[in-house]
């Protein structure tokens, strides 16, 4: 008996303890879980345990840092408005008003949340991780738009202290100007000598335009020059910029007829050199003509010469060497194919070289024309898509040339084609 009540003591004591520590676990987990410190092993760690509270921490603390640093800017951002309304008038200033508005709206919203995480009412670990980050969030969104509206007020800022020494800028940019005028006016004569008047359409008003937008920018200037003082805050910067534009506008116009000499005169020598290169190339399709393994090739061959021999004869009057490059081009790429069975391949890549450069000039030239007329005049959507992709295929040719002449040949063929199209398109 003494032994069977010692076992069945002992089975009694275990139950108990077990019980007990069951008991406690319980209680202690349950009360853990209402508790936000409760710690969470890192998997596969043993020590360096990462709690949810150091977390929570240091999330509050950020957050707290920028709501303060927030509020402080909102406050510094209004006093700034103030002066600002006082120099520049609501119209200039309203950007910044906006931007301070916005921000005022997201600090409330921040110290919202802020409130509803300090309040009585217990929150979850994940509410609390939740709304911290929209805090943060939240200030670092105001910080950044009241900082970029900051820069652009003080630049705005600077250009009205320096209001003075633009305005010296813009007459001496408007007298540079003027000074080109005649120069400009005596190549658009030269050139109309020269040239047929297709070649010069995208120029031919520029130095009239110009004076225009000289006279413009200089009626501006004279009315804002009584505002302004030599030193101090001048509220002339919008009738500035807006006159410094028109100058430039009327520089670029005159840089147009500039450029579209210096290209009239490159493509005349590209013609030239095409022309030559085409007469060389003939003797070679005569004899491959000749040669021929079957009488159909010949006769694609000899059709082929025909239309690259009315090419090459220089045509009376004025010229229109943009023109003359596109049908020596296309001529040429008709007898290519008539030939390409014919020719090995060194000699594909020799005439692709020498055919490349030709056309690649008149390609720059009508990108070119084409960019003027966009710039000027505005177009459509068509017409900018199809001068974009003119570029596009212009640099595909250039990276191409080194190694596949033939693909640089196509491609620049191509641009040529977009860009005729975006004239076209630009124009009607």
């Amino acid at each position: 008996m003494d032994v069977l009540t010692g076992i069945v003591i002992a089975i009694v004591t275990v139950v108990v303890v077990v019980t007990t520590t069951i008991v406690v676990g319980l209680v202690v987990l349950f009360r853990r879980r209402g508790n936000p410190g409760l710690t969470v092993r890192a998997p596969g760690t043993r020590t360096g345990a990462v709690t949810v509270t150091s977390n929570l921490t240091a999330l509050r603390q950020r957050a707290g840092t920028l709501l303060v640093q927030l509020d402080d800017a909102i406050r510094d951002a209004d006093d700034e408005l103030g002066f600002a309304l006082a120099q520049f008038g609501p119209e200039k200033t309203r950007p910044y008003a906006d931007a301070v508005a916005t921000a005022r709206g997201h600090v409330s919203e921040a110290f919202r949340l802020s409130q509803a995480l300090d309040d009585v009412e217990a929150d979850t670990p994940r509410e609390q991780r939740e709304w911290t980050l929209q805090i943060i969030a939240l200030c670092e969104k105001a910080e950044s738009q009241l900082a970029t509206q900051d820069r652009a007020f003080q630049s705005l800022r600077s250009s009205e202290v320096n209001a003075a020494g633009t305005l010296a800028e813009l007459r001496a940019a408007v007298a540079a100007v003027h000074e080109r005028r005649e120069e400009a006016r005596e190549k658009l004569q030269r050139l109309a000598k020269d040239f047929v008047p297709d070649t010069l359409a995208a120029v031919v008003g520029n130095v009239e335009e110009a004076e225009k937008r000289l006279a413009a920018a200089s009626t501006i200037a004279d009315a804002a020059a009584p505002a302004i003082a030599q030193s101090g805050v001048n509220s002339v910067s919008t009738d500035l910029y807006e006159a410094t534009q028109l100058a430039r506008e009327a520089e670029q116009l005159l840089d147009a007829v500039d450029r579209t000499a210096e290209d009239l005169a490159t493509a005349s020598t590209a013609v030239a050199a095409l022309r030559a290169a085409t007469r060389e190339t003939l003797v070679e399709a005569a004899h491959q003509r000749d040669t021929a393994p079957d009488p159909a090739t010949a006769a694609d061959i000899l059709s082929a010469m025909t239309a690259v021999d009315a090419t090459v004869v220089d045509a009376p009057g004025r010229a229109n060497p943009v023109a003359d490059l596109d049908r020596i081009g296309d001529a040429v790429a008709g007898l290519d194919l008539a030939l390409a069975g014919a020719r090995n391949q060194t000699e594909r890549l020799a005439h692709a070289r020498t055919a490349y450069d030709g056309t690649r000039v008149s390609a720059k030239s009508q990108i070119a024309v084409a960019r003027d007329l966009i710039g000027q005049k505005g177009a459509s959507a068509a017409a900018r898509t199809r001068l974009a992709e003119a570029e596009r295929q212009l640099m595909l040719a250039d990276a191409a040339l080194p190694t596949d002449p033939v693909e640089a040949l196509d491609a620049i063929r191509r641009a040529v084609i977009h860009a005729r199209d975006a004239d076209a398109l630009a124009r009607y």
